[in-house]
């Protein structure tokens, strides 16, 4: 993930998983039946983001994303609780309690009944007080408690999930615990026709900023207008939030890799990075294209342009299905530069998932299957000629072979010097 930053020039608020909702509450149902079905009786609880959790970038909040996927709820401090093996209410959503004076000034929320049954896509809606007493009560029944996660480090505190399902199954003798945290970023990691559209979109905005970007470059330019260049025209495609922080870098500045400050001078010549993915409907784009100031490479940016992007050419054509992301897209890429002697200056892993989150959820020891989306993004990046290009592409697995999502936005040599040039 890309570092946070105050974004000077910009109303966009960073967000992994934040958007108008879809108000299909049929998706998100059957993405919860589909996991109950793995479940095997157990109980299962997730928890979404609070105020306090890391929830609330720039005055907006910031539902984890796990839970935005099962749910489509987008309130803070909401919780889950699945009970396949239950015979009435095999799912319930818990909601913080009201507070009418607070609602005075952040906005009416809806009261318990069947308007919010409905609104919501669940049968039963309770408040979060509830929620130790049904567990306890669901427990006893099901005398399986199922752990989805997040797994932590030992130095991290316990996350509440593991926290709940360990009080209940000391109140429920007999009750084992097992861990499936897996499940969840599998079925993540394989994109539907919907969430594939949702992606699609937000690199098609993610394309216009960046275009948007190529014609405006000017020597004298700080980094963060020619940034709020790209952001405005998010803003402008009905974009309102941002997937990450827009890494905008010139010059030396394109060799840090999480280059962050964005408030330097853009000078005559040298190259412009531009690292940055618009969010649409929760879902993120993040690609990356380096353009010269000028107008036209030097003949030395051309040259290493051409090698990173042999390399990005030759990494997408192995994103098939059965595939392993290390060996055969990373180490491909790799492979091209450590060949022609710039092995020492690719600094970074070739890719990622890409989804809800930037880097999304998923398992990348296993295979690629149709359906999962993954960036490809070789680099150079020479500190002592002050030159960094990185290549990013968004692509699709598919039966047929990789679909290279982004490749409408400019990213030969000849296609960016003639968009600069228009």
């Amino acid at each position: 993930m890309k570092i946070i930053i105050v974004l000077v020039a910009s109303a966009l608020a960073f967000s992994g998983a934040m958007q108008a909702a879809t108000n299909d509450a049929d998706v998100f149902k059957a993405r919860r039946e589909a996991l109950m079905k793995k479940l095997d009786g157990g109980v299962a609880v997730i928890y979404g983001a609070t105020d306090d959790s890391g929830g609330i970038v720039k005055g907006q909040f910031v539902q984890e994303s796990s839970f935005y996927y099962l749910t489509g709820i987008s309130e803070p401090g909401a919780a889950l609780l699945l009970a396949p093996g239950e015979r009435r209410y095999k799912e319930i959503l818990f909601l913080q309690p009201r507070n009418p004076e607070v609602e005075n000034w952040d906005g009416r929320r809806e009261p318990l009944g069947d308007a919010l049954d409905e609104a919501t896509g669940f049968e039963k809606v309770l408040r979060i007080n509830a929620l130790p007493a049904n567990l306890t009560a669901m427990l006893q029944r099901s005398k399986k408690a199922i752990f989805l996660g997040p797994i932590v480090s030992a130095a991290a505190d316990m996350p509440k999930a593991l926290s709940i399902l360990r009080d209940g199954q000391s109140r429920v003798p007999g009750t084992r615990l097992e861990n499936m945290a897996d499940l969840i970023p599998e079925m993540r990691r394989i994109k539907d026709d919907q969430e594939i559209e949702q992606i699609q979109k937000a690199i098609d905005v993610t394309g216009k900023g960046i275009v948007a970007a190529m014609k405006s470059v000017e020597p004298g330019m700080l980094e963060f207008q020619l940034q709020s260049v790209v952001e405005h025209a998010y803003e402008m495609e009905g974009a309102q939030f941002l997937g990450f922080s827009t890494i905008l870098a010139w010059g030396p500045n394109t060799t840090v890799l999480h280059y962050g400050q964005n408030n330097q001078p853009i000078q005559e010549t040298g190259l412009v990075l531009i690292d940055t993915g618009a969010a649409w409907q929760h879902y993120s784009a993040d690609v990356t294209r380096t353009i010269p100031v000028s107008g036209t490479f030097s003949p030395r940016e051309r040259e290493l342009y051409e090698l990173v992007l042999k390399a990005s050419d030759a990494a997408i054509q192995k994103v098939q299905v059965g595939a392993d992301y290390y060996d055969d897209v990373h180490m491909t890429a790799k492979g091209i530069l450590d060949d022609a002697g710039y092995g020492e200056y690719f600094i970074h892993g070739t890719g990622h998932f890409l989804g809800l989150d930037v880097h999304d959820a998923g398992n990348y020891d296993l295979p690629l299957k149709a359906g999962v989306v993954i960036t490809v993004e070789p680099g150079i990046y020479i500190p002592e000629e002050g030159i960094g290009i990185r290549i990013e592409d968004d692509i699709l697995v598919t039966k047929d072979g990789p679909l290279l999502l982004s490749r409408h936005i400019p990213r030969t040599v000849l296609e960016i010097e003639s968009a600069m040039s228009d």
